[in-house]
């Protein structure tokens, strides 16, 4: 067994070794230690957006945000807050850091890495509509929640590059309505990530899942579509290329038309995308 300090770090040569090390923590004291864990994770957050490239700083969210999943669901969460805080602060004073979080890819699960894009995009919509401090933790939120839900599916059917059979399908269909339900007990968060976690895959004309709602919270809207922008610009299937952000824009464009997604949000994210 390996015993430490709480304020020693263990470095990962210990981890090299050819006989393996127990490592155990008493089940009571697991929330303490993950809590622990996510503070000493948003530190590091700060400091690497102070010292180092943005594939770190990406790599850094993702890792806090993967942490958060897998952990105890009561404490982890509430370290997410902070570090939207930490990241929207410091894309305030430099706008760029936005754009090149969202040009990159990195070898973080696919589910991470793509509530980490969707969050980059997210907050550079914000800004533009120059929302005030508490709307850009709002938002920051909604989209770094969205899909927790997705945690909880079979991860074969979340990074699957081909197309998913009815019965998986259906499966995943679901992963909204165990996201909210997730969500809805902490009153740490704003009533709009909940329903964001619920209806970011609604449509305005009834035509989306889980519930085939027209009545969708603005947030939803906003992420949804912002969601919908992300997987098709970012997430290559066997049965479906990569789309450029010009030719996906037509593709959505598409489907405002048709009335599923708010028209405004669309005009208004065109323009930051374009800025």
């Amino acid at each position: 067994m390996l015993y430490k300090q709480s304020k020693d770090r263990i470095n990962e040569d210990v981890f090299n070794i050819d006989k393996p090390l127990g490592l155990y923590i008493r089940r009571k004291d697991e929330s303490y230690v993950v809590e622990k864990l996510l503070s000493t994770l948003n530190m590091d957050l700060a400091k690497t957006i102070s010292s180092k490239g943005v594939g770190a700083i990406k790599q850094s969210v993702c890792q806090i945000l993967q942490e958060a999943l897998e952990g105890p669901l009561e404490t982890s969460l509430s370290s997410l807050p902070e570090t939207v805080e930490i990241l929207f602060y410091q894309a305030r004073k430099t706008p760029e850091l936005l754009d090149a979080l969202t040009s990159m890819n990195n070898n973080s699960p696919k589910l991470i890495e793509h509530s980490v894009n969707v969050l980059a995009l997210t907050a550079q919509y914000c800004f533009y509509k120059k929302y005030s401090d508490d709307e850009l933790k709002k938002f920051g939120l909604c989209a770094l929640l969205h899909d927790v839900g997705a945690a909880r599916i079979d991860r074969k059917i979340i990074e699957s590059d081909r197309r998913l059979s009815a019965k998986d399908f259906n499966k995943y269909k679901f992963h909204p309505f165990i996201g909210s339900r997730q969500l809805e007990s902490y009153s740490i968060f704003d009533k709009s990530v909940v329903d964001t976690a619920a209806e970011h895959h609604e449509l305005l004309d009834g035509s989306g899942y889980p519930a085939g709602l027209k009545n969708i919270s603005f947030e939803a809207q906003v992420i949804g579509l912002i969601n919908s922008y992300e997987l098709l610009t970012h997430h290559q299937k066997i049965f479906r290329p990569l789309f450029s952000p010009f030719d996906t824009m037509q593709k959505i464009k598409e489907d405002v038309i048709k009335g599923k997604y708010n028209k405004n949000v669309f005009i208004d994210l065109c323009s930051c995308l374009i800025k």
